[in-house]
């Protein structure tokens, strides 16, 4: 072969693989573009996959949000806290509030010429500690925050039996009207209606126990409610079909009834009513209803007054008790706080040892000043006229009580109000104290044939 034809057959041959390597290299090509567009299709379908799954979280994420939304739009937060008080609360429908007062004494009586059983007479002192009151309270809404509750439960100081005080639940069916049942206070004086904790002095008055409705003073029954301390009516309003006066914890036959003055067999004679009516109205003619709520002034930012009026019809087959009391509170945004009233109750009753007709009055005043914000003193005046005497040996009919305190509300500036306080107050019972009540519950000893009596009550109060 010569040269030439060497040549020919090398380019001819270099051609050929060309032309076989260019034939096969679309075809690779286009494998690999196949490859890369399933690739590509098996990534759309996982893209899409996952927005589905997205889409269904967030549509999930977004239903939960709005629930949550509506309920806190209907209710309010939910938790517990404390807020001045604990409470338990789901929305505004459902809270519970439960607290516990603690009102721990030292009383020192001094009695003038007592009747030894020896003979003779002298004067005695007296002095000890008592746990004076120790009650456990739950209140609140349920179901709407129109429906209200209290249950309230108390030992006394003679013993650490626990005794019901209020059972009742309220339901506000119109802005200004509503309906409460269960048991509750007597509605016929302010004092006697003021809770435990929200006392001026360590305890109610004398005039208080004997015509106020005493140391406990509930009844059973249902009332029509108007106005229910709304802060845009000046009206509160309130009239009830119970079982009588002083009527607390019995069943409905009510074989239990309140003291009135006379002594049978050396004991109280009791009624067992049939029925009662009560009620009471007030009007504000100044300030904020949160103000009455007390005896002082501790906190008001604006000044107070108060008009109220309220009785008490009480019917059983030996006869009839009328019991009625006026009252005024006035207080101002400086620290002064003035309260009077005045009460009444009739007898009438077939009971001869009673007698048939029966009238028993009396009038109180009490008037407070904030020193500062911690410290407050006062004093209490109150008085009171039997209609015929109720005093074995002393004929007495007439009752005075004279007090003078402090008030010491701890924490800084006194920011701890009546959740924690001292009270220290001194009282004299020119006449001492009828034996028709129970005396000592407000911390006196027995009538003393109307010598002196002198009271030295010293108290710390604590509200959790």
């Amino acid at each position: 072969m010569t040269n030439k034809s060497r040549l020919f057959a090398a380019v001819a041959g270099a051609m050929s693989l060309g032309a076989t390597a260019w034939a096969a290299e679309p075809a690779q090509m286009d494998a690999k573009i196949q490859q890369l567009e399933a690739k590509v299709a098996s990534l759309e379908a996982k893209q899409a996959q996952n927005s589905k799954d997205l889409a269904a979280t967030v549509d999930a994420v977004l239903r939960d949000a709005e629930k949550r939304s509506q309920l806190l739009a209907n209710g309010g937060e939910m938790g517990a806290g404390y807020d001045g008080g604990f409470y338990i609360r789901a929305g505004e429908n459902w809270v519970l509030r439960p607290s516990v007062l603690f009102q721990f004494w030292n009383n020192t009586t001094y009695r003038q010429d007592v009747v030894k059983s020896s003979g003779g007479t002298d004067d005695q002192l007296s002095n000890g500690f008592e746990v004076h009151r120790l009650e456990l309270a739950f209140e609140g809404t349920a179901f709407m925050k129109e429906l209200t509750y209290e249950f309230r439960w108390m030992t006394g100081p003679d013993s650490g039996d626990l005794s019901l005080l209020d059972a009742y639940v309220r339901y506000m069916f119109a802005d200004d009207w509503g309906v409460r049942m269960g048991q509750y206070k007597d509605l016929v004086s302010h004092e006697s209606l003021i809770g435990d904790q929200y006392l001026l002095a360590a305890e109610r008055t004398l005039l208080n126990q004997i015509l106020g409705g005493g140391y406990v003073g509930r009844t059973q029954g249902a009332s029509l409610v108007y106005g229910g301390y709304n802060k845009t009516n000046p009206v509160n309003a309130e009239v009830a079909f119970t079982d009588g006066i002083g009527q607390a914890n019995t069943d409905f036959t009510k074989k239990q009834g309140p003291s009135v003055p006379a002594i049978v067999d050396g004991q109280p004679v009791r009624h067992e009513f049939d029925f009662g009516v009560t009620g009471r109205v007030e009007y504000k003619v100044l300030g904020d209803w949160r103000d009455y709520r007390d005896l002082t002034a501790k906190g008001d930012k604006e000044d107070l007054l108060v008009l109220g009026a309220g009785g008490d019809w009480s019917q059983s087959s030996a006869g009839n008790s009328l019991v009625g009391a006026l009252d005024a509170q006035y207080e101002t945004a400086s620290g002064l706080m003035l309260y009077g009233a005045g009460l009444i109750r009739h007898l009438n009753s077939d009971i001869s040892s009673i007698g048939q007709n029966t009238t028993d009055w009396g009038l109180q005043g009490e008037v407070a000043y904030m020193l500062n914000p911690s410290w407050e003193v006062f004093s209490v005046v109150d008085w009171t006229k039997y209609g015929e005497a109720v005093s074995s040996g002393a004929n007495e009919t007439q009752f005075w009580e004279v007090s003078v305190g402090v008030n010491y509300y701890m924490g800084n500036n006194g920011s701890a109000g009546h959740r924690a306080k001292f009270t220290i107050d001194g009282t004299w019972f020119p006449n001492g104290v009828p034996t028709t009540i129970d005396f000592q519950q407000i911390g006196a000893q027995d009538q003393n044939d109307g010598a002196n009596e002198f009271m030295l009550r010293a108290q710390f109060q604590l509200l959790i």
